[in-house]
C-alpha cells in the first residue's frame, strides 16, 4: 500500500529541546498520525494506533522518541500525554462519521505512578465528546519499566473508567506473562523485533508462540507489530495472533490520508 506523504518529512531531528517539547505541548506542535490494526481473521480494518510527531525546524516532523525521554525526566509526561489525547480525540470524532473503531494512544509507566492521571486523560477525552471505551492506552515496554507503588490503583481507574490498556513492546522489554497477570491488562501487542527473530530461530519461535497461548488463556487480545512480509503475517496468524500492524498492510497516515483509507475499508 502507498506510503504516506507525509512520512517522507519525518526524520529523528536534532537533539531534543525544551523549547520544542514546550512547542509540542503548549503551542500545537505535536501531530498525530494514523496506523491501522487489521484483524487477521477478516484482513479488515479494526482500529488504529495514534503516533505522535513533533513539530522540528524548518517544518519538518520529527521522531518524539528523545521528546518523550525529555518529558519524562523533566516530569513533563503528563502534559505531553494529555495534548497528544486531546489532538487524536479531535480527529477520532472526524474519523466515527466514517466508522466507529478503536484508537490507541501510547502512555508512559512514569504516568501509572501518579492515580490523579486517570482522571486528567479521561477528562481529556470526555470533554471532546467521546467516551473513554473508545480509546486503548498502550504502556510502552521498550525501555526497562518499573511500575511503581501506585500502579495498580492507576490502572485499575483506568480500566473502571473505560479505557482499555495494552502492554505496547511485549519481547522487548522487561514484562512477563506474570505481570501481565498481576495488572488489569486487556491487550498484547508483540514486538517486531520479537516477531523478526521468531521468524528465524526456532528458541525464540517456541517463546512468541507460547507467549500467545498464554495471553489469550488469561483472556488478553493479542496484536503483532511490524509486519513486512506475507510470511510474516502468515506466522503470526498460525500463532493465534488476533490482530496485526505494519508496512506489509498498510503505513502510518497522516488524518487525511487515513480518513480515505477507512472510506476503502
Amino acid at each position: 500500500m502507498a506510503a504516506s506523504s507525509e512520512i517522507a518529512r519525518t526524520r529523528r531531528g536534532p537533539a531534543p529541546n525544551l523549547s520544542l517539547l514546550e512547542g509540542a505541548i503548549e503551542r500545537g506542535g505535536l501531530h498525530p498520525f494514523f496506523h491501522a490494526k487489521y484483524s487477521v481473521e477478516t484482513g479488515r480494518i479494526v482500529g488504529a494506533e495514534a503516533l505522535a510527531r513533533i513539530a522540528g525546524p524548518q517544518a519538518s516532523l520529527v521522531s518524539p522518541g528523545p521528546y518523550v525521554e525529555l518529558a519524562e525526566r523533566i516530569n513533563r509526561i503528563d502534559g505531553l500525554t494529555l495534548t497528544m489525547a486531546r489532538n487524536v480525540a479531535k480527529y477520532v470524532l472526524d474519523f466515527n462519521k466514517i466508522a466507529d473503531l478503536p484508537f490507541a494512544i501510547n502512555i508512559s509507566p512514569i504516568s501509572l505512578s501518579r492515580p490523579e492521571f486517570a482522571n486528567q486523560i479521561a477528562s481529556a477525552i470526555v470533554e471532546s465528546g467521546l467516551k473513554c471505551n473508545q480509546f486503548m492506552l498502550e504502556i510502552t515496554e521498550a525501555r526497562d519499566a518499573q511500575y511503581g507503588g501506585k500502579a495498580f490503583e492507576t490502572m485499575t481507574a483506568l480500566r473502571a473508567k473505560g479505557f482499555g490498556l495494552a502492554v505496547d513492546d511485549f519481547g522487548a522489554g522487561t514484562t512477563n506473562i506474570d505481570r501481565l497477570k498481576q495488572f488489569p491488562f486487556t491487550e498484547l501487542k508483540i514486538d517486531p523485533v520479537f516477531t523478526r527473530l521468531a521468524m528465524k530461530e526456532a528458541f525464540a519461535r517456541a517463546g512468541l508462540v507460547s507467549s500467545v497461548k498464554l495471553a489469550k488463556e488469561i483472556g488478553l487480545r493479542v496484536v503483532a507489530e511490524g509486519i513486512e512480509t506475507k510470511a510474516m503475517l502468515d506466522f503470526v496468524t498460525q500463532a493465534g495472533v488476533d490482530q496485526a500492524q505494519g508496512f506489509y498492510l498498510s503505513t502510518p497516515m497522516a488524518p487525511a490520508e487515513f480518513s480515505d483509507l477507512l472510506r476503502k475499508r
